[in-house]
């Protein structure tokens, strides 16, 4: 799995998820994402699936503590351009209740 933090053109931090995201990359991911929330001063945060090829359980997971991380810090997550295999998933598992998915 490839993760990537950037901002967005209007300065939203997004974190690019490519790949696999799953209990092998639960390190890695933590890792991003105190850097990624360490520089967070915006009410929003998006996280990029558009080239997430697979997400199971402990990804969900992993998402979830993104999500606990981010209210801490008064922000919401946006989960944005997800293929139809990972919003599939999220809305079997009604992350739509959680996460804006767009």
């Amino acid at each position: 799995m490839k993760i990537d933090c950037l901002k967005a053109d209007d300065g939203t931090p997004v974190m690019h998820l490519a790949g696999r995201l799953d209990f092998t990359k639960r390190e890695a991911f933590v890792e991003a994402l105190d850097h990624f929330l360490g520089r967070v001063t915006v009410p929003e945060v998006r996280v990029n699936c558009a080239c997430l090829d697979y997400l199971d359980s402990s990804g969900l997971g992993m998402l979830l503590i993104l999500r606990d991380r981010a209210s801490q810090l008064g922000c919401t997550v946006a989960l944005v351009e997800c293929p139809p295999a990972v919003r599939d998933v999220l809305t079997t598992v009604q992350f739509g209740r959680l996460f804006r998915v767009a």
